[in-house]
C-alpha cells in the first residue's frame, strides 16, 4: 500500500494536479494512510482495514471525523487509480466504508459583528483587507495575491478581474513541477498560482467608496516588484500565517471568540447575498462558483448590473 501511495503521488498526481493539491494528498497519505494501513498489500485490503484506518486517526491520533473522512476519500482516488493502471481489478474503498463524518456548522459573523471588526480595526492595510473579505467575498489567497494589474474599469466602475491567488507552498510541492504549470516565487514562502478553479477567475464590480478606499491605499504604499498590493515594508508578500494573527488580533478588539476563521467572511458574504434575494448565477458570480468573463460576448452591461447591485448590497448590509 506505501509503495503504491508513492508511485501514485509522484507519477500519477504530480504531474495533474495543482501543488497545494498535490501537497494535501501527500500530507494525508503520510500522515494517515501509510501509518495505519501501509504495510497491507493492495490485493488484500478488506473493509476491516478501512476501519482500522478510521480508529487510527480518530482514536490515536485524536482527530476529527472530517479527517478521517479526507483519509478515506484520499484513499479511495489512490485505489481507483491503481485500478485504471490495472495494478488491481477492483477498488476495494466502496462507499459502505466510508466513516460516518459528522456535519459541523461553520461559525459565520453577522453583518453587524462584520461592521464592528472592520471599524474597529486601526491599521489602513487590515481594514482594507477586511472590507475586501467581507464585501467581495474573496478568498483568502486571492486578497494577499491581488495585483495592481487585476484591477480594470468599466465605465466609472472598478472592477478586480480575479486571475491569481497567493499560496504558501512547500519545497516537496514545487519540487518537479511539469512543464506549464503557473507558479511563481514571490518571496515569504509564497507563490502566485491560478486560483483553484477555473471558476474562480471572475469579475467582481467593487462598490464606489471600496474601490475609492483601494485606490488612495496604491497612491500611499505603491506596489511591489512582483505587482502586488498587499505586502510589508520590504516589499515582500503577507502570508496567511501573519493575516491570521491581525484576525485573531482583530477579533479579540471587539471581544469575539476565535471560533471565527478568515474564512468565515466568505460565510458573511455568501449569507448576506441570499438575504438580498439576489438570482443563483449572480450570487455563484460574485463567490467565484462559476466563470465570468469581461469579454462582451459573455459578460454583459445587464450582468455586470447584477453584480454591481450584489456587492453594492453587501456593502450596506455591513455599513448599514
Amino acid at each position: 500500500m506505501a509503495e503504491w501511495c508513492d508511485h501514485w503521488l509522484n507519477d500519477i498526481c504530480k504531474p495533474h494536479l495543482k501543488p497545494r493539491t498535490w501537497g494535501t494528498y501527500a500530507s494525508v497519505i503520510e500522515r494517515n494512510v501509510k501509518p495505519a494501513i501501509g504495510a497491507v498489500r493492495l490485493d488484500e485490503l478488506k473493509p476491516a482495514h478501512f476501519r482500522r484506518m478510521e480508529r487510527y486517526v480518530m482514536e490515536e491520533q485524536g482527530k476529527s471525523s472530517g479527517t478521517a473522512g479526507s483519509a478515506w476519500r484520499t484513499l479511495h482516488k489512490a485505489l481507483e487509480d491503481a485500478v485504471l493502471e490495472g495494478v488491481i481489478e477492483r477498488n476495494p474503498a466502496v462507499k459502505g466504508t466510508a466513516p460516518r463524518v459528522a456535519l459541523k456548522e461553520r461559525a459565520v459573523l453577522t453583518p453587524e459583528q462584520a461592521a464592528d471588526l472592520i471599524a474597529a480595526e486601526t491599521d489602513d492595510t487590515w481594514r482594507l483587507m477586511w472590507m475586501l473579505a467581507f464585501m467581495t467575498g474573496m478568498r483568502q489567497g486571492e486578497r494577499l495575491g491581488l495585483t495592481e494589474d487585476e484591477l480594470r474599469r468599466d465605465g466609472d466602475r472598478l472592477i478586480i478581474l480575479v486571475e491569481w491567488q497567493a499560496q504558501h507552498l512547500t519545497k516537496r510541492e514545487v519540487e518537479g513541477l511539469p512543464k506549464g504549470v503557473e507558479c511563481t516565487p514571490l518571496g515569504n514562502g509564497m507563490y502566485r498560482t491560478r486560483p483553484k478553479t477555473e471558476k474562480g477567475r471572475r469579475a467582481i464590480p467593487l462598490p464606489e467608496a471600496l474601490a475609492d478606499q483601494l485606490l488612495a491605499y496604491i497612491e500611499r504604499h505603491g506596489v511591489n516588484g512582483d505587482g502586488l498590493v498587499f505586502h510589508d515594508d520590504e516589499g515582500l508578500p503577507l502570508t496567511g500565517s501573519v493575516e491570521r494573527r491581525r484576525w485573531y488580533r482583530a477579533l479579540d478588539h471587539v471581544g469575539l471568540g476565535h471560533e471565527y476563521v478568515p474564512h468565515s467572511a466568505r460565510h458573511t458574504t455568501a449569507t448576506i447575498l441570499n438575504r438580498l434575494g439576489l438570482d443563483d448565477v449572480t450570487r455563484t458570480a460574485i463567490m467565484g462558483h462559476s466563470r465570468v468573463s469581461t469579454t462582451n460576448e459573455i459578460y454583459t452591461h445587464v450582468e455586470l448590473d447584477r453584480l454591481v447591485a450584489a456587492t453594492d448590497g453587501v456593502k450596506r448590509a455591513i455599513e448599514g
